[in-house]
């Protein structure tokens, strides 16, 4: 009996299972009503408009057509009326000298009549108007809604690794026992001069070595650098915390990370966990707590001091992280997982000068904690930073992340040779903003291309995004966090840039400020007040069309 081979078997199983979900397709376009959403080839899922929808749509512009032309009619016929008894009310007078004044009536009458039929003539134009605006929705209605766009002339889908499938770059090497191996492969290239850690997709924290760049669900992490005050956050048992609460350590949850298993010995309406080392701060220095946690029952407070005097506080339901109270002027993030541990964050600005401690504490939402409560956390983390970062693991001292940047060569890749050279371009990218603190009046450059005065492809502000050449350049606004949305750029031969994000898009038109700058690199960089990803990065040296736009994903 013939048999076949893995990879038949398995391309006539996805021959068949292609054919069924055409066949479903089909029916829901043909026989559906309204908008129907059908299962494209990769998977992923399509809306657009039924058969039936169409054909009712261009019925009703059809319909609308017929009312114009018989309003057009009627006006025809009006006219001709008026016309009539214009002759009428002249021949009255010439009949008869002693009728003049009915002649006079009739001949307001017929200037009245012949009003009603410009009146009449306007509403035929109109009900046209009306009818061509419909016809017009139903052919938009017909027309295809996006298209897929060309393959594109740089892309790096950065959801796994650095490589790219299509750009300019050396190729990668490989070296071993002293052997340099040249691969078929290309890549972009990423630094960050200390570990790092993140939290991989299936949710376990792992850490990234020296130069490694870490991925996300969401794609490539990207973040400033940063430095975690707490100590021993590893080793909950050198934990600073208070002496009647029973330490012990244990890997836990969902992350697996080193995680404090604390019990309460004695009744209290406060019980400090864990505690930082002083920073040096001023005023308006801002300052941010962070950690995993969970209990039963009772409230976990996140509180500041300044020179041992308190500056801010926040309390969490210690099981649901829900914000239970705090001091205004804080802000604060909270989210329960499905392991039971909350991730929360508070940050708070420094009212003056001196030492600044963070410090997380176990709380008595009522009367006091009973002897034998037990609290877990994890990840704690001090920061003199405006937003909470991922994870810094320490020892005896603080330790600081380095801060990240992802590199291409300009050269084959950002479409000109000097930045005065007109050309058409499509640059899109996935882009998250998970976190953002920057202040009022300041922006980050998230990807620009180096050594070019100006080509920045996507600006951060603190209430929008971006891109520009020369002085001005389109900006449009959104709210943070962002969740993973495609933001594009076109820029044209006529030094025409237009953004596009989220459905919307805005233009404008100026030449680079120093057209003679060499492009060197484009570059994603970070920034200690934005936390971001990326992935799906692509570049086109042509200009998409709006449809091939709206496809975009």
């Amino acid at each position: 009996m013939a048999t076949l081979d893995d990879d038949l078997a398995k391309a006539v199983s996805e021959g068949f299972r292609q054919a069924q979900i055409d066949i479903v397709n089909q029916d829901l376009i043909l026989s559906g009503t309204g908008d129907v959403t059908v299962t494209l080839a990769d998977g992923s899922k399509k809306t657009g408009p039924s058969w039936t929808k169409l054909i009712a749509a261009a019925t009703a512009a059809g319909t609308s057509a017929t009312a114009a032309k018989t309003s057009e009619t009627n006006a025809a016929n009006s006219a001709s009326a008026a016309n009539t008894s214009k002759s009428a009310a002249a021949g009255s007078a010439s009949a008869a000298k002693t009728s003049e004044t009915n002649a006079k009536t009739s001949e307001t009458n017929a200037k009245t009549s012949e009003t009603n039929a410009k009146t009449s003539e306007t509403n035929s134009k109109t009900s046209e108007t009306n009818a061509a605006a419909s016809l017009a929705a139903a052919q938009l209605l017909t027309s295809v809604p996006y298209e897929d766009a060309p393959y594109p002339d740089v892309w790096a889908p950065l959801s796994d690794d650095l490589r790219l499938l299509a750009g300019s770059a050396p190729y990668d090497r490989l070296t071993i026992s002293g052997q340099v191996l040249e691969l078929p492969t290309k890549s972009m290239t990423f630094a960050r001069a200390t570990t790092g850690t993140y939290i991989d997709k299936s949710g376990v924290l792992q850490t990234a070595a020296i130069n490694e760049p870490r991925f996300e669900r969401e794609g490539l992490l990207i973040e400033g650098q940063s430095t975690n005050y707490f100590l021993n956050t590893d080793t909950p048992t050198n934990w600073n915390s208070d002496s009647r609460v029973t330490k012990s350590s244990l890997v836990d949850g969902a992350t697996q990370a080193a995680t404090l298993k604390g019990v309460t010995t004695a009744t209290a309406t406060d019980l400090i966990l864990i505690g930082s080392q002083a920073i040096a701060g001023a005023s308006g220095d801002i300052f941010t707590l962070s950690a995993r946690f969970k209990s039963d029952y009772h409230r976990v407070r996140f509180n500041f001091t300044l020179d041992g005097a308190l500056i801010g506080h926040v309390y969490f339901d210690a099981k649901t992280g829900v914000f239970s109270a705090g001091t205004s002027g804080l802000t604060y993030t909270s989210s329960l997982g499905i392991d039971g541990y909350i991730y929360a964050s508070v940050t708070c600005n420094s009212t003056g000068s001196g030492s600044v401690e963070g410090k997380i504490w176990i709380n008595s939402s009522s009367g006091t904690i009973p002897v034998g409560h037990i609290i877990y956390v994890q990840t704690p983390q001090f920061e003199k930073n405006p937003v909470a970062t991922s994870y810094i693991p320490t020892g005896a001292a603080s330790v600081t992340r380095g801060s990240e940047s992802l590199n291409l060569q300009a050269s084959g890749n950002c479409g000109f040779r000097v930045t005065g050279d007109l050309f058409n371009r499509t640059v899109s990218l996935s882009l998250a903003i998970n976190k953002i603190g920057l202040q009022s009046g300041s922006y980050h450059s998230a990807i620009a291309t180096s050594g070019a005065s100006n080509d920045i492809i996507c600006r951060i502000l603190t209430d929008g995004i971006r891109a520009y050449r020369g002085p001005g350049g389109p900006t449009l606004s959104t709210t943070y966090p962002m969740p993973q949305k495609v933001l594009t750029q076109t820029l044209d031969d006529a030094n025409k840039m237009t953004l596009y994000l989220d459905g919307f898009s805005n233009s404008s038109t100026g030449a680079p400020v120093s057209p003679s700058g060499i492009p060197t690199n484009i570059t994603l960089g970070a920034n200690p007040a934005v936390v971001y990803h990326v992935r799906n990065f692509r570049i086109w040296h042509r200009l998409l069309t709006p449809n091939q736009i709206n496809g975009l994903r």
